[in-house]
């Protein structure tokens, strides 16, 4: 089997399966590391109904570490309905150090309805990319 027919049976997992499998199909798609599979790891970051599915979309995007999916990241920290999809995304931003997602990432901690996990996971994410090492507050 080809690597592109390879490639097109995982997609179609990814877009027709059980939700466990699409879930599972992200991740195949990620240890693919071609860029040829953003695309559709993109659409299931956006549209997937199932939360696991999206985080692990999320994942395989971040192992790919392509600059063109750094506003699907954003979008998906800022205004996703499950708060681990949105740290998923957050951690992810952090992990790939770019700059362009300063802005957005304030913008979640400074939000009085953003919860207070998903401030914290931005609030690292801030400092990773500014090169700070995360310092951890602890009640005494």
């Amino acid at each position: 089997m080809s690597s592109e027919d390879r490639i097109s049976e995982v997609v179609d997992e990814l877009k027709y399966g059980h939700p466990e499998t699409r879930k599972a199909a992200a991740i195949k798609l990620g240890r693919i590391r071609d860029h040829k599979v953003i695309p559709h790891l993109i659409k299931a970051v956006k549209n997937d109904d199932y939360s696991w599915t999206r985080i692990s979309a999320i994942q395989s995007l971040a192992w790919i570490a392509d600059s063109s999916i750094i506003s699907t990241l954003i979008e998906a920290a800022l205004h996703d309905s499950d708060t681990l999809v949105r740290k998923t995304a957050i951690e992810a931003l952090g992990n790939l150090k770019d700059e362009s997602a300063l802005d957005p990432l304030i913008s979640i901690v400074n939000d009085p309805t953003s919860p207070t996990d998903v401030k914290n996971s931005a609030s690292v994410a801030i400092q990773v990319i500014q090169g700070i090492t995360p310092t951890w507050s602890q009640d005494s």
